[in-house]
């Protein structure tokens, strides 16, 4: 399951890399699908359309415990790392990609409608389906824990 979402997200990351790098060489009609590929991109993230698990995911390998313990934490010892394997993939549906260096070496112009589109929905400014199904306390968790672990967020993130 996690391989399965990395390889998505990665594909997500690389296509609104691509569309920006289109737009950033003058096409002016790149500029809205650079946003499309933004939404779709934070839709991911935020595991806004993943499927509930119909029963609680175990195994015996030790990835869990590895994977958990690749942090980073935040003060209180939340981390976008930790499975919930229950009822969903996470704990906190936001993904541990935004950390990756596929994110982080995203052009300007795509990091920059990303994590506009990210904070639109967190912030409760985007509400109704699908965002209806993150609840306010757990927005507030995931953005509490970004502005703890993810020293690049914009100034909107971190007023407040």
């Amino acid at each position: 399951m996690v391989f399965d979402h990395q390889l998505h997200m990665m594909n997500l990351i690389t296509r609104t890399g691509w569309e920006a790098r289109l737009a950033d060489n003058g096409d002016p009609k790149q500029a809205a699908r650079v946003d499309e590929a933004a939404a779709d991109l934070v839709d991911y993230l935020l595991f806004v359309y993943e499927a509930p698990l119909t029963s609680p995911v175990k195994g015996t390998s030790g990835f869990a415990e590895k994977f958990v313990a690749r942090g980073p934490v935040d003060g209180r010892g939340r981390s976008l790392r930790q499975l919930d394997l229950s009822t969903r993939l996470l704990k906190y549906r936001c993904s541990y990609l935004i950390y990756s260096a596929a994110f982080d070496a995203m052009p300007s112009r795509a990091k920059t409608a990303v994590y506009r589109r990210l904070w639109r929905v967190l912030s409760g400014e985007l509400k109704g389906p699908p965002y209806s199904a993150l609840p306010p306390e757990e927005r507030r968790a995931i953005v509490e824990i970004l502005r703890a672990t993810k020293p690049d967020l914009p100034s909107y993130f971190t007023a407040g």
